[in-house]
């Protein structure tokens, strides 16, 4: 009886050492987790979801959602790859599309804050297609997860190659239509 606290022979420790991923990691049953992510992925098809998200788009209508392109963009340069967003994506979605990066204002730059950045753009690749760019965000379909598309609240700006699609398409494919 007397194991459970440190001063006893044969106890506890007394201040072992606390794994932070253990901590603050929840668990969450699979359906509920199955739902969130379908929830947003739909949320990035649609307008009023990703102009409410994102305070330059609140009067502007999104046309075309959600966005696909051809496997054969990845091969593209990074020159000719922001060319083709900027002809996608019209107006203020480029801008929102863009990772920024700047050093934020006050004291938070002393304290260990010194770069605000913003989510950016979210592309979606099927399990075989790489790419690398410090421009937008890089997700596999496979490894998709709610953080990568609701970071923040739902409805982020996605694109998604046609491999992903298919990938997705099979990953749901077993699971009940909701």
């Amino acid at each position: 009886e007397a194991a459970t606290i440190p001063s006893a022979r044969g106890g506890r420790r007394a201040h072992p050492p606390k794994i932070l991923k253990m901590l603050t990691r929840k668990k969450i049953n699979k359906n509920e987790m199955k739902i969130a992510l379908k929830s947003a992925i739909i949320a990035t098809a649609n307008p009023e979801k990703i102009s409410s998200k994102y305070s330059t788009l609140k009067n502007e209508k999104i046309k075309n959602l959600p966005f696909v392109i051809e496997s054969k963009a990845l091969g593209l340069k990074t020159k000719d790859f922001v060319k083709l967003l900027k002809n996608i994506l019209e107006g203020n979605l480029f801008e929102i599309a863009l990772r920024h990066k700047k050093v934020r204002s006050g004291k938070g730059k002393l304290r260990g804050r010194k770069y605000k950045e913003n989510a950016g753009m979210l592309l979606v690749l099927g399990n075989k297609e790489n790419v690398d760019s410090k421009i937008v965000d890089v997700a596999k379909a496979g490894n998709l997860g709610v953080n990568d598309l609701a970071n923040g609240g739902i409805g982020r700006l996605t694109i998604y190659t046609e491999e992903a699609i298919k990938e997705l398409n099979k990953r749901f494919q077993g699971s009940n239509q909701t």
